[in-house]
């Protein structure tokens, strides 16, 4: 919360605030442990080198986390998921979003110069999102929303113009419901070292006994928690509180006010939900029987390939049959009737059957992190056609996801940034709420929408043409059909001609078509043809 000024308080005495915000924390955090097994067991599955809910800090560093893996169907797919819908949504190099005016900003400033200023400071955000840490970081975000809920912490820079992202985990991230299914209030716990807490909060204000922990005891590890709310005493503006509490000692060592559109850090985004839940449920979730299942008939294919491998004998035993002490592994003999020869014996597994169950379970994980292969049941190969009508049915079926991964988290995101830009005075700009100025989404997986328009409008231009012919196509005013096209293809205004420059266009063919006429009528006259220029307008 560097955007904001603090007022830390220095007392060791618990005042009520801050008793009011360690309550609050509390009860979110038992809410959220009611999640705790639930995801820990898709961690486990699926996302096994993540530090869980019951590793610590120091006893886990190193340790081999993945010895409940057998088939890694779903380890390998949680990346590629992250990694589709980050270039579905914010591609490297291309333009995810674009600024344009809202319906609320006044006409006379619905101009294409004002569109040319908003493609400008379109371009600089993609530019500083480029430069800072946000392909990384976002992709860690993208891979805890398959669980169902990603949080991004959305700073300033050091220097005017930097940004800087942090993912938070759900394992430090306690949240409490608000009005407008969205949440509150951001709680966020951790444990550090008393030396720590001046480097990380410089405007930090300890208490007699924690500046003595600081000089005694350094290394001493302590909770501290970062409770972001929300202040709903003027619901006309956006505004939020900001606390650094130690737990141990109940004692809030900084906080400060922030208020403006965008002025809250927290970029939170969920999958999908249901009533009364603040967390998402991802498709990892969905996905977590078959996850199972398929891990479940790995390991008995496993185990009935090593009995294959080193194989099962029988041999001659004159003695008692204790079928106690008898051992089903690869490599054992096993006693039978004497008089017999010592031979194998053959594994009633059925690995045929196995690998049956195996491929139908491992097509229903890919399917469900959307990164099922385009395979192919014959030898020929797929077509173009069919090769993006299958990536149309995907775009489909994410197309409820996708619009609340639009408003929660591209539209929120891009009102974060342009309140950094605008605290550091680098821009001049109303606020980004859908009325003045509005994110209209030009990324592949969101422009779906935008195609499907384009699409209808070319068949009604055929359906006209092919019933009116050529007149009909004049009943559509052209100009207008130009601009609204390259709106939806998000082509920058300044590649677009003024409406003076359209004018002076037609004026100039209009005046060459009758320079051609006249030319044509004197040639017929025995008169020399005049030559015309064709004029650059503009």
């Amino acid at each position: 919360m560097s955007d904001a000024s603090p007022t830390g308080s220095g007392s060791s005495a618990t005042d009520n605030a801050t008793r009011e915000a360690l309550h609050r924390y509390r009860r979110a955090k038992g809410r959220r442990d009611q999640w705790r097994d639930l995801w820990q067991d898709a961690m486990d599955y699926a996302l096994p080198n993540r530090q869980g809910f019951h590793d610590d800090d120091d006893a886990s560093r190193g340790d081999t986390r993945a010895s409940r893996i057998f088939d890694e169907t779903a380890v390998t797919g949680v990346p590629r998921f992250a990694s589709r819908l980050q270039v579905g949504f914010f591609p490297p190099d291309g333009r995810a979003f674009r600024l344009e005016p809202g319906p609320r900003l006044p006409e006379s400033e619905r101009t294409q110069e004002t569109q040319s200023q908003l493609d400008q400071i379109t371009d600089m955000i993609h530019m500083a999102l480029r430069q800072s840490n946000f392909v990384a970081e976002v992709h860690e975000a993208f891979q805890d929303l398959t669980i169902g809920t990603g949080n991004l912490l959305v700073e300033p820079g050091e220097f005017p113009g930097d940004l800087v992202f942090q993912s938070v985990p759900l394992t430090q991230v306690s949240l409490i419901e608000g009005p407008g299914d969205f949440p509150e209030a951001w709680f966020r716990s951790r444990p550090l070292r008393v030396k720590d807490l001046k480097h990380m909060w410089p405007g930090a204000k300890l208490s007699q006994e924690l500046e003595r922990d600081v000089q005694d005891n350094p290394e001493r590890k302590i909770t501290v928690v970062e409770a972001t709310e929300r202040d709903f005493s003027n619901r006309q503006t956006e505004a939020y509180t900001f606390r650094v509490i130690v737990e141990e000692f109940s004692e809030t060592i900084l906080k400060s006010d922030v208020r403006g559109d965008g002025s809250l850090p927290w970029v939170t985004f969920r999958w999908s939900k249901a009533a009364n839940e603040v967390y998402g449920r991802g498709p990892l979730l969905m996905a977590l029987p078959a996850i199972k299942t398929t891990n479940l008939v790995m390991e008995l294919i496993l185990q009935n390939a090593e009995m294959a491998i080193g194989g099962l004998w029988t041999y001659d035993d004159d003695g008692v049959f204790n079928p106690d002490q008898v051992s089903i592994e690869p490599g054992t003999f096993l006693p039978k009737a004497q008089g017999s020869e010592v031979a194998p014996l053959q594994s009633a597994a059925q690995f045929d059957v196995g690998q049956i169950i195996l491929e139908e379970q491992r097509r229903n994980i890919r399917k469900a992190l959307f990164v099922d292969e385009l395979e192919t049941t014959g030898k020929t190969p797929l077509s173009a056609t069919e090769v993006a009508e299958r990536t149309a049915d995907t775009a489909r079926d994410m197309g409820a996801i996708a619009g609340r991964l639009q408003s929660e988290f591209m539209i929120r995101l891009v009102r974060r940034i342009v309140h950094i830009f605008r605290q550091q005075g680098m821009i001049d700009l109303p606020n980004v709420d859908g009325r003045e100025i509005t994110v209209t989404p030009t990324s592949p997986l969101l422009r779906a929408q935008n195609m499907q328009d384009v699409s209808d409008y070319l068949r009604f231009q055929q359906a006209l043409q092919g019933s009116f012919g050529q007149a009909g196509l004049a009943m559509v005013r052209q100009t207008d059909a130009a601009r609204w096209l390259a709106q939806k293809f998000g082509i920058p205004a300044h590649l677009l001609r003024s409406e003076d420059e359209v004018q002076q266009v037609i004026q100039q063919a209009a005046q060459q078509a009758q320079d051609e006429g006249g030319g044509l009528s004197r040639q017929s006259a025995g008169d020399v043809p005049i030559a015309n220029a064709n004029a650059t307008p503009g």
